[in-house]
């Protein structure tokens, strides 16, 4: 393009799951969004904050969401950064935290955008292999002199989650950076927020778009040394996040007996999901996330979603040296679990 940068023209475009205009025409399980709504005291408080004072600008430290997060989960404010999305987060770490002559390195396959940020902000980086049964194998990391590392725990595409011992043993060896993106931990816990107050090189980013209900909001938090912290508040938009979403968000950790219900009714689907789709044949990568990551030994994985998508249901396909094996299907509700293992069965018994 005439204006574009070298840049620009040679990066590889980060590709979202399809969000079709008439969306409510298709039964959507390909972006792991959560099938329950937010809690009634989320939407009151979004409701109470769209008032007058929208005429001011947001608290640019988004006080009052940290204040909350660390309460709940026993840290220091101080120790917090509150993000427009853990996307935001993901892309001041590129711009402030790792040199230009740097290298970064991240599992593959996972989740892409860290390779598309990488690209973006002209970042050398190299994509080490998951091993047998996609587990990282932290060892590998260690090979060469990186500066800056990016897992997710659990990871996407996968669910597969991190070993916590395995993380704080890579940590006592590693002298640049480590982010353990923690989209989808709430599932099924095991975080790796602890380390944060042992190592000063660890991040860990934690997103209210998966088990909060919250994805339309984008909202994002950090825990990390307060010096990191102190970093992104120095590299941060002026006012990242608006009055309504730290509203909402701060509405959906007080309300703690609403987000353990709907834990727990995610979980039970996506075990009765992981049972339908054995009996069906198909192969589980054992997930801790939202989502099942599944191939079937006597059909493709891309005709499976090219025939679903014809019956208006959207799963996620990735083309890929390892992946294009696999489909990813989000948890949704009960009927829409039914729903989708029904037209599975009627095309592999095709």
């Amino acid at each position: 393009m005439k204006y574009w940068n070298s840049t620009l023209n040679n990066m590889t475009e980060y590709i979202p799951g399809e969000q079709p205009a008439n969306v409510e025409e298709y039964m959507k399980l390909n972006s792991n969004e959560n099938p329950f709504p937010p809690s009634k005291l989320v939407i009151e408080a979004i409701k109470n904050a769209a008032d007058e004072k929208l005429r001011f600008y947001p608290d640019p430290l988004s006080g009052q969401l940290r204040e909350a997060f660390a309460k709940a989960n026993n840290l220091k404010v101080e120790n917090i950064f509150a993000g427009n999305g853990s996307d935001e987060i993901f892309t001041l770490i590129f711009r402030g935290f790792i040199e230009h002559n740097g290298v970064a390195a991240f599992p593959y396959p996972s989740y892409s955008l860290y390779y598309t940020m990488a690209e973006a902000h002209g970042i050398q980086y190299e994509r080490i292999n998951l091993v047998k049964p996609f587990d990282v194998d932290f060892d590998n990391f260690l090979m060469k002199k990186y500066n800056l590392v990016i897992v997710a725990n659990p990871n996407n595409p996968t669910g597969v989650g991190c070993n916590i011992e395995e993380i704080r043993k890579f940590l006592k060896k590693f002298k640049g950076l480590l982010v353990v993106d923690e989209a989808y931990v709430d599932f099924y816990g095991e975080s790796a927020i602890d380390l944060t107050s042992e190592f000063d090189n660890v991040i860990v980013t934690r997103s209210f778009s998966k088990s909060y209900s919250l994805a339309g909001l984008r909202v994002g938090l950090a825990v990390a040394h307060k010096d990191i912290i102190q970093g992104l508040f120095r590299l941060k938009d002026s006012y990242n996040i608006n009055r309504i979403s730290e509203a909402g968000a701060i509405a959906a950790i007080k309300d703690s007996r609403s987000f353990m219900y709907n834990i727990g009714m995610l979980v039970n689907n996506k075990e009765y999901l992981e049972s339908q789709l054995k009996l069906l044949g198909f192969d589980l990568i054992p997930s801790k996330a939202n989502f099942v990551f599944v191939t079937h030994p006597a059909m493709r994985a891309k005709q499976i979603y090219e025939e679903l998508k014809k019956k208006k249901i959207l799963i996620r396909y990735f083309e890929g040296p390892i992946q294009s094996d696999y489909i990813r299907i989000t948890v949704g509700t009960m009927m829409q679990i039914k729903t989708v293992i029904a037209e599975i069965s009627a095309i592999v018994k095709a």
